[in-house]
Parts: C-alpha cells; structure tokens; sequence
C-alpha cells in the first residue's frame, strides 16, 4: 500500500517555457481585435495548449493555415530559416517564442555552417531538431550506432564539431559523445555542451531521488522529450516508474500490484503545476492514507528569461 509520496524539485516548468507561454499570452493581450495563430504547439502540453484555444488563441501546424499578413508566434521549439522566410514573404506579423537557449543552439550553427561538418545529437522528428537542422547541413545521429555509420560520410574537407537538442538525457549523450570521440578522434569539441540547465537539473533530481523511492512518476506529454527522458532515466534502477499525462491517467492497479510503497513524482518542464496538483489529488483518492512532501533536499528553478520589448515584428 502506498505510504509515502515525494514531490522532486525542481520538476515541472522551466524558464523556457514560462517564456513561451508568456510571450503568447503577452501578445494576445496587447492585440485582442486581432487573430493571434501559434505553430505548432506552444510547448508539448496539450493542457496549455487548450487553455490558450479557450482565450482564444489558434494553433495550426504549417503557415499555409494562414491568410498572408496573419499575426504568427513560432513555438518554443524554434523554425527553420525557410519558415521565417515563408512569414516574410506573405508579409506575417512575426512573435518568435523560442526558449533563448534554443536560439542559442540555432546561433551557434549559423556560425559554423560554412566552416564546419556538423553532428546533431538529437530525436528525428522533434520540433526543435526540425528547426535547428534548417540551419546548415548536419548528420542527426540517436544513439552510437548512427555515429558508425557516419564514417563513410564525414569527409577530411572540413573540420568536424558537434551540436545538440536541448532536451536529451544527460547521461546518453555522454555516451554518443564518447562514440563521436572514438570515429572521429579529430572532432572539435563545443565550448558548452547544449543541453539546457532545466534539463540537467530535472535528470539530477530524479537521479538522487532513485534510492528512496519504489517508483518515480513522470508528469508529462507523450511528444515531451524531457519528460521521456526523466522516465528512462527512472527506469534503468526503478522498472515500476511509469509516465503520465493527465489525472484520468492514474492507475492504482500498477501501483498496487507493483507494491509501491514510496513513490516520487516529477513533471516534465512542460507541464504546469496544476497538473501536479491533479494528479496527487487523484492518487491520495485511492491511497487516503499517504503523505506527501518535498523531497528532502529539494530546491527551487530560479532561471527565468525576460521578454523582448516589441513582441511581434513585420520583417
């Protein structure tokens, strides 16, 4: 029976994505007689997503939803250069939402384009390696088994660097970097790996919470690359840790029959607290009896990032 639930800090959202939000919800405040239209979703919770469609804000996935000189945010995840060129040209009025770390990611890649080959550590098909990867010509790779296969690709032309997605497990990219280092013993290393501190610190936390716990419960949307790798992360010690999204997802059966008698809960950073609140509410439902507390040692994300001046732009 469960007795004991710890809520890992910091869990849940990151300066990033109160940005993100923020900017749109700035945005839409500022212009209410005006459509605002948001790519893609803002950050991958569909809990905020339809929050935002309640205000009155509207999602699309591809700019051609949109009439020319429609009001656009970009997500946090970040767009190629040719969807802002697609903007400019239909003469969009542009918000760029981007988590500032992700622009960094996309800085550092113009910088480089023209002088280096370029390794993008990251996962085919996430919004934010769709953006970054418009930037220049780069080689994804996802595991060391990618990298291998890189050898017949990379070329002596040019010197070999590497970038990566902000959101990826700490301690598998240390792996994919080691590969990296043993195919190409001439790779230059960045400055800075790109991994975002909300990321690390989230990992971390969970990391130090594995001990204590039966079971780590992981807060967060399925297409949430952090909040996957927060349950990979807790599965490798912990099999029982699962991953959810809303409180109609809770299921006592698995905690019960996985005999989990302390469980800690972390939220993906885009996943708002209420949704915590929820979810801990639902569980106490079927366990009355547990306690729930921070977990000893616990701090808080103080990182917050301040929003441009002019929100939307006409290029």
């Amino acid at each position: 029976m469960l007795e004991t639930i710890y809520l890992a800090n910091p869990r849940g959202f990151c300066a990033g994505v109160k940005y993100a939000i923020s900017y749109v919800e700035t945005a839409f405040q500022e212009n209410p007689e005006t459509p605002l239209y948001v790519r893609k979703e803002i950050v991958h919770n569909q809990r905020v997503v339809e929050e935002m469609k309640k205000k009155g804000i509207r999602f699309i996935s591809e700019l051609n939803e949109v009439p020319d000189g429609a009001t656009v945010v970009f997500s946090a995840h970040g767009v190629s250069p040719e969807v802002v060129k697609e903007a400019t040209e239909r003469k969009m009025k542009i918000g760029d939402a981007t988590c500032p770390l992700v622009t960094r990611v996309h800085k550092k890649a113009r910088n480089i384009k023209d002088t280096h080959q370029i390794i993008y550590i990251g996962h085919k098909g996430h919004d934010e390696a769709i953006g970054t990867m418009g930037e220049a010509n780069m080689h994804l790779v996802e595991s060391p088994e990618d990298v291998e296969a890189l050898q017949n690709k990379i070329t002596n032309e040019k010197p070999l660097t590497y970038l990566m997605q902000t959101t990826l497990s700490v301690e598998d990219t240390k792996n994919i970097v080691k590969k990296i280092e043993e195919v190409f013993p001439y790779v230059e290393h960045p400055q800075k790996d790109d991994i975002c501190y909300a990321t690390t610190e989230r990992q971390d936390a969970v990391q130090k919470m594995l001990e204590s716990v039966d079971a780590m419960l992981v807060i967060g949307a399925e297409n949430s690359s952090n909040s996957v790798r927060l349950c990979q992360l807790a599965k490798k010690t912990r099999p029982a840790s699962f991953q959810i999204s809303k409180k109609e997802d809770v299921d006592p059966k698995h905690i019960m029959d996985s005999k989990i008698k302390i469980l800690g809960i972390t939220a993906g950073a885009s996943s708002p607290q209420i949704l915590v609140d929820e979810i801990v509410e639902e569980i106490l439902k079927h366990f009355p009896n547990a306690t729930v507390s921070l977990f000893p040692e616990s701090r808080e994300d103080t990182m917050s990032f301040k929003l441009p001046k002019e929100l939307l732009k006409q290029y």
